[in-house]
């Protein structure tokens, strides 16, 4: 260290002063200059005395300004997906835009980071559809600002950090509403064994890991259908209160690694064909178990899955029935080389108490894209279908159809993304629609 070289560099000083005059000395000594030479030596073991003083002031010094400075908290993409996701081997890196998670600000130990976007949205019907983000259906083409989202992150100590996730959402008529998408304690033993206490983003899939509000962190403009926040007519139960434990299992070049979770959701859906009418389903507490492999022979490859199980309730019914919900979910992931190809596969599965009778919701997405210094093209292909019978997914039917686009950068704050959207459904007309996104980050 610096400071540690001055009192060195002294020493080796000193002693040079002392032992170069010795032999001039011993050999010119006499008797009128020995109480002369008596008294410099003298002087000089008081400067000797003095100068070590020092050095032991400015050693005290340097270890109050080291005491004094906060920790930096080393923050990487995995965690959003990963600077701004917990600490968590299982949440992997986003894969756009790569710098996403660099530059956080920093305020009394606190970091933090922000994001928006504004968007526009065309639509070839007037009819209701979709109506999520601040766009509302019924005109051919409006603005809306979409989430303003701010991310902070705090250490509490060597292993435990706070984090906190706020969302500022446009709602109808031009008004907002503010939303703690995530608040966590977290707590990191080691590298098998890290937990999250608080509000998380549910881990039934590697979108929802990886992923967080930020339209800014997605290549696309939006998120899968599947994939929508529930209160924006997802299928999925996006977030829950609760436990969230991930670790990497000794594993060697297999790279395996395990997701735990039990909490509670408190899933309120609205329909997505415009009807207004908002299911809260009353989950109970949930069960989510997921593993996946990060193999050392292929970099950028994950493969994994999810089991998670909850009951739910329609509370459309006029005496609300318990409906057993789980979920199977499988991913094969992969992000090298500029390529981003996202492949996830869904059963939801829906099960009413005191009946044999099951809807089983198949859903999937399949997203490849590929960059080209600044400018990233897309293409995206989804699917889901759902029972009519089923009275939890009844305004989602059979849906399908391909997203494709780009999606360019002007800097590593600032991106715009253009999406056309084709979607056959059944026993409706297809709808087409155009999007357009400015995001950026700050």
């Amino acid at each position: 260290m610096p400071g540690e070289r001055i009192p060195t560099l002294m020493r080796i000083a000193i002693l040079g002063l002392l032992s170069f005059p010795a032999p001039s000395w011993a050999q010119n000594a006499s008797p009128s200059s020995t109480d002369h030479d008596q008294e410099t030596i003298t002087q000089l073991a008081q400067q000797i005395k003095q100068l070590q003083q020092q050095d032991l002031d400015l050693q005290a010094r340097i270890k109050i300004l080291e005491s004094s400075q906060p920790q930096a908290t080393r923050v990487t993409e995995a965690d959003t997906a990963s600077a701004l996701s917990p600490p968590q081997s299982a949440e992997p890196t986003p894969p756009a835009p790569e710098s996403a998670s660099r530059d956080w600000k920093d305020l009394r130990g606190m970091q933090w980071r922000g994001f928006g976007e504004f968007n526009y949205k065309v639509l070839d019907q007037r009819r209701p559809e979709t109506g999520t983000d601040g766009f509302v259906p019924g005109s051919a083409g409006k603005f809306y600002s979409g989430d303003f989202d701010l991310f902070l992150s705090a250490k509490v100590s060597d292993k435990a950090s706070v984090l906190a996730e706020i969302a500022f959402g446009e709602l109808d008529q031009q008004t907002f509403s503010v939303d703690l998408e995530r608040f966590l304690l977290q707590y990191e033993f080691s590298d098998h064994l890290k937990m999250s206490f608080g509000r998380y983003q549910t881990g039934i899939s590697y979108y929802n890991i990886a992923f967080r509000s930020a339209k800014f962190l997605l290549t696309t403009a939006d998120r899968p259908l599947v994939l929508q926040f529930a209160d924006e007519g997802g299928l999925l139960p996006t977030q829950a209160v609760g436990v969230s434990i991930t670790g990497a299992v000794p594993s060697g070049k297999l790279g395996l690694n395990y997701l735990f979770e039990y909490g509670s959701s408190d899933t309120a859906r609205p329909d997505i064909n415009g009807s207004g009418e908002v299911n809260d389903e009353n989950n109970g507490n949930h069960v989510n178990v997921g593993f996946f492999v990060r193999p050392e022979i292929l970099p950028g490859l994950r493969i994994g899955g999810s089991f998670y199980h909850d009951k739910i309730g329609d509370s459309t019914m006029p005496s609300p029935v318990r409906i057993g919900q789980t979920i199977l979910n499988a991913h094969v992931v992969y992000i090298a080389h500029g390529i981003e190809f996202l492949n996830e596969g869904f059963l939801i599965r829906h099960s009413p108490e005191n009946s044999r009778v099951t809807f089983n919701t198949p859903a999937f997405y399949s997203q490849f894209s590929k960059r080209f210094g600044n400018i990233r093209p897309f293409f995206r292909y989804e699917y889901a279908n759902a029972s009519k019978n089923n009275a939890i997914f009844d305004d989602v039917g059979l849906r399908y159809g391909p997203s494709f686009g780009a999606r360019y950068d002007f800097s590593d704050s600032v991106a715009f993304k253009a999406q056309l959207d084709h979607t056959v459904r059944k026993n409706q007309p297809d709808l087409n629609g155009l999007q357009m996104q400015v995001a950026f980050a700050f």
